[in-house]
């Protein structure tokens, strides 16, 4: 398979003009979603703004905070703290933050105003599987961008995440990097 940072370059010299908002934001996911065969929901992009990672992407999750850095319970912060990137194949079972999981961001089928997915929908979007990298600019980390995989159980979200996968979302990162601006 070949890489995708041509066309990652690409995109990030598009984008380098208007920087990153919500809808460039939106470019991005779709083209990161397509590269490793996952939903637009299950990929998140943070920018670093002070001691806080804010959610550029998806848009729904900027309105419902930011991740402090000193947090410990954070995959995205301690990314942006180690300045590593990780596969965490087990993600449901390990001990992190789940206030931005309990957003619904889409649905598998139209909803009546007012009415909210059943506990059994809610499972459909728990994240089982995740790879998060930082994005590293010439002051250091200036943002994040995890990859997830969802699911009712780990086999329902689908295969595990391997190094492959993994290196090529950090060459994504590094093509990306001065859109973060």
């Amino acid at each position: 398979m070949a890489t995708p940072v041509i066309a990652f370059a690409q995109l990030a010299n598009e984008i380098e003009k208007e920087g990153l908002n919500s809808k460039s934001g939106e470019r991005i996911a779709a083209e990161i979603a397509k590269t490793f065969g996952v939903k637009e929901d299950e990929v998140a992009i943070m920018r670093m703004e002070k001691s806080m990672l804010s959610f550029v992407y998806p848009a729904k999750l900027a309105s419902v905070g930011s991740i402090p850095v000193n947090t410990s319970t954070s995959l995205a912060a301690r990314t942006a703290n180690t300045k590593r990137a990780e596969i965490l194949n087990n993600f449901a079972q390990s001990k992190h933050a789940s206030v931005f999981e309990a957003v619904e961001l889409g649905t598998a089928r139209p909803k009546v105003a007012g009415q909210h997915a059943s506990p059994e929908e809610k499972l459909l979007h728990v994240i089982q599987k995740m790879m998060s990298v930082p994005v590293l600019g010439p002051t250091g980390v200036v943002g994040v961008i995890q990859v997830s995989r969802k699911g009712k159980t780990a086999p329902d979200a689908g295969p595990d995440f391997g190094p492959p996968e993994l290196q090529k979302l950090v060459t994504i990162a590094a093509s990306l990097a001065k859109c973060f601006r």
